[in-house]
């Protein structure tokens, strides 16, 4: 009875949306209790697919939208506050990483054998219904070694990331209208003698599978526009985001469209 108590609760967390809050300030506060009630129940339910999923994307968004984009913001009036948010971004990150990893592995064993690099990526080895976790466990993954470039035990993981990617690349690729795709896009940039163009594909694709989402062209534009320092291009794709966002008012959106604007007052720094 207790674990069927448990259970029912886990599924009612892990349907909660938190992004129908249109206020910002008000989700950072919520979703730290929220995520923290979420954790302490994965940890006694950890095959829980869709609260690991839950979990897993939590943390990654907590990370990225309030501790990295504020570094970004932060680092001109001190580097040291944003080292600080960016050491607290990748701890957020690998505790996402651990909740998604152990998920995916207690369903899908044969995944164990990435940790061997004897995975094919080839093969279909995971259901459709769990490419989100699997995306949110290699976004985390991602994130992580970006913010670790120093710690060489993190980069090393950068083909177990390429396999994993690959592997949900291949369960869906049109995951979460074009972020699967964004993300190959980031990663083909991120790996040893990636291809551009290859890049510009996985992109072109995110932006075409989009529905009224922004982010796929400021994703194009953080990395495969500044990536080629075209500076027409990347102006351009943040202007496309502003525009095509103005008419929605979901809290992805605002976040989204609000670090399009910031990132066309930095264009003289990074170009």
């Amino acid at each position: 009875m207790q674990n069927q108590l448990l259970r029912s609760a886990g599924d009612v967390l892990a349907l909660e949306n938190q992004s129908a809050e249109e206020d910002l300030d008000l989700l950072l506060h919520s979703s730290a209790y929220h995520l923290k009630l979420s954790e302490t129940l994965l940890v006694k339910m950890p095959d829980h697919i869709k609260l690991a999923e839950s979990v897993t994307r939590g943390f990654t968004q907590y990370a990225f939208v309030f501790l990295m984009d504020e570094a970004d913001r932060k680092e001109s009036e001190s580097i040291a506050l944003a080292s600080q948010l960016r050491q607290r971004a990748a701890k957020m990150l690998m505790r996402a990483k651990l909740h998604g990893l152990k998920a995916l592995e207690l369903k899908y064993p044969q995944l164990l054998s990435l940790q061997t690099g004897q995975a094919t990526s080839s093969k279909k080895l995971i259901a459709i219904e769990d490419s989100g976790l699997a995306y949110w466990t290699l976004t985390s993954w991602a994130g992580a070694i970006s913010l670790s470039k120093d710690n060489p035990d993190v980069v090393a993981d950068l083909p177990l990331v390429l396999q994993l990617a690959q592997i949900t690349w291949n369960a869906n690729p049109q995951f979460d209208n074009g972020s699967m795709a964004s993300m190959m896009g980031t990663l083909e940039l991120a790996r040893p003698g990636g291809n551009v163009d290859l890049a510009e594909k996985y992109f072109n694709d995110a932006i075409a599978w989009r529905g009224n989402q922004i982010g796929p062209f400021i994703s194009k534009a953080e990395n495969w526009a500044f990536a080629k320092q075209d500076k027409a291009a990347f102006t351009d794709l943040l202007n496309q985001a502003i525009h095509s966002g103005k008419s929605q008012n979901d809290l992805v959106t605002q976040v989204m469209r609000r670090r399009a604007e910031w990132l066309l007052t930095k264009i003289d720094d990074l170009f």
